[in-house]
């Protein structure tokens, strides 16, 4: 009989877990890295001056999006973890709704607006202003909640004292302060994300180098041109992401993932109050309310929901499966990659860094690798490389370190008595990982099973690569038709897609409210 005392003592078992877990989750990329390196020697040209051109674009939209982020987000996530205020659930789900929602859903909002308002906005969205505002919209979210969970992971008797000894300035300060590195990092992170969204730089007019290669793919038919492109992406994300990362996760780790015995205590605060519900309500209404409103103003005169309907039944079952399997993917491979790191602080810190390598990598670098893997592969493969099971296997792979991120919170939310109690007590492995760790890590896999899968639907480059024919997702078909079909259609589809996606977003944050993860 195995004791449970295995689960808190170190041992090789747990950096082979890590490590094969990790490995599998960059596994599919080889072959597009071995294609792009090999055709090296007979290629002419090695990306192109569009795609050179694009790349240059795409880092300056990265860079203006993470000081934007970073500005915004830092104050009112410490605010917002701080002081109490009316709305507050409402506002800060409402505020984290552009993360779980595809980026060319609010460009397609903002462009459909400014064509009806004066020729002169429609001039200054254009390009790079528009693609800013959208990309900004995501980039603040992210940056708020890392803020908001590193200032919960301050203890209670750490901001008392900060308020004893100099009042509420000295205490938002101290925090902002304390937060600087993690908010700086989701900063960083959100600009490189950027990189990767064909989206808003397609409707915007803006290239972009993530459009480029999916022309070079979809468009020119050139798999080894994309090839080459993606892994240039690749390089230059890895190259931006590295440092931050480096430097930044010892402290995020231990900021982020760990949660205090006795917690922040929100107090009310009129004046901070006001603010932060004026700021979060000015977020809300230029984020959300004014790109809803472009959806919204084409169905005036005149509807098309019955196509949208017909559309949204030929579409539903995929898009539920492709996010579901996802979910279920993610959630057997980022439980298991927790519970190996356990409470190592350096596998922890492993972990913690590789996962978000992973999040910044472009989609397509994992789908063209496949693509690339089932060129070459007998017919017998088809149900790994050219089926949905293949869109639901990378995406997710590429949502995996979500869930992983919510595992290492609840284990180091545990404590490691539990173990000792229990094997003092001759409780088998078996029996303690059925009745103690099952029944917490069960509700935290749950919730990160309907994130990944708000995120898997969200992801439209992974599944326009690898869908097989007639098996397109919701908002792959309105990415599809925005160009043709009419416009009350276009924004019926969309409506219907925000629609659904605040439904599972408000089950989402009732679940994680309820059990406090």
């Amino acid at each position: 009989m195995i004791s449970c005392l295995v689960l808190e003592r170190p041992g090789t078992w747990r950096t082979i877990g890590v490590t094969a877990l990790l490995f599998i989750a960059v596994l599919p990329a080889a072959p597009l890295v071995w294609s792009a390196l090999v055709s090296l020697a007979s290629a002419s040209v090695f990306a192109g001056n569009a795609f050179q051109n694009a790349i240059e674009n795409s880092i300056l939209l990265a860079l203006c999006v993470a000081v934007v982020s970073l500005a915004i987000g830092l104050p009112f996530g410490v605010l917002t973890a701080l002081y109490e205020f009316p709305g507050r659930s409402v506002f800060f789900a409402l505020a984290t709704l552009p993360l779980l929602v595809p980026s060319f859903l609010w460009a397609i909002g903002w462009a459909s607006l400014a064509a009806r308002l004066a020729p002169f906005v429609s001039t200054t969205l254009s390009g790079f202003p528009g693609c800013l505002v959208v990309m900004s919209t995501q980039g603040i979210p992210l940056v708020l909640l890392i803020a908001y969970a590193a200032t919960l992971a301050l203890s209670g008797s750490q901001v008392d004292a900060a308020r004893l000894a100099g009042g509420e300035r000295v205490v938002v300060r101290s925090v902002a302060r304390y937060v600087a590195s993690p908010t700086l990092l989701a900063a960083g992170l959100s600009g490189v994300l950027t990189l990767s969204d064909p989206g808003p730089g397609q409707i915007f007019g803006f290239p972009t180098a993530a459009s480029e290669i999916l022309i070079s793919f979809s468009a020119r038919y050139d798999f080894v041109l994309a090839g080459r492109q993606c892994v240039m992406l690749t390089a230059l994300v890895l190259a931006l992401a590295a440092p931050l990362v480096f430097f930044s996760i010892p402290r995020l780790a231990s900021e982020v993932l760990v949660r205090q015995s006795r917690k922040v205590r929100r107090i009310q605060h009129q004046r901070l109050a006001g603010v932060v519900v004026a700021a979060l309500g000015i977020f809300v209404f230029i984020g959300i309310l004014v790109p809803l409103l472009g959806l919204m103003l084409p169905l005036v005169g005149g509807t098309a929901f019955f196509r949208a309907w017909n559309e949204l039944s030929h579409t539903a079952g995929n898009t539920l499966g492709y996010a579901i399997g996802a979910g279920t993917i993610a959630t057997f491979l980022g439980l298991p990659l927790a519970l190996c790191a356990g409470r190592n602080d350096q596998l922890r810190a492993v972990c913690f860094g590789v996962a978000l390598g992973l999040l910044s990598l472009p989609p397509a670098f994992t789908a063209l690798g496949i693509v690339q893997l089932a060129a070459a592969a007998p017919a017998w493969a088809d149900l790994f490389l050219r089926s949905r099971f293949t869109v639901c296997m990378a995406l997710g792979l590429r949502f995996f370190p979500v869930v992983a991120v919510l595992g290492l919170r609840a284990w180091g939310a545990t404590s490691a008595t539990w173990v000792l109690v229990a094997s003092l007590h001759g409780v088998s492995l078996g029996t303690y990982l059925r009745r103690v760790t099952l029944p917490l890590l069960l509700p935290v896999g749950g919730v990160g099973l309907l994130l990944v899968a708000l995120l898997a639907t969200a992801d439209i480059s992974t599944v326009l690569l690898l869908h097989p024919p007639g098996e397109r997702s919701l908002p792959l078909a309105i990415l599809t038709v925005m160009a043709n079909a009419p416009e009350t259609l276009v924004a019926s589809l969309c409506l219907v897609y925000v629609t659904a996606a605040i439904g599972l977003l408000t089950v989402v944050w009732t679940i994680a409210e309820g059990r406090n993860v």
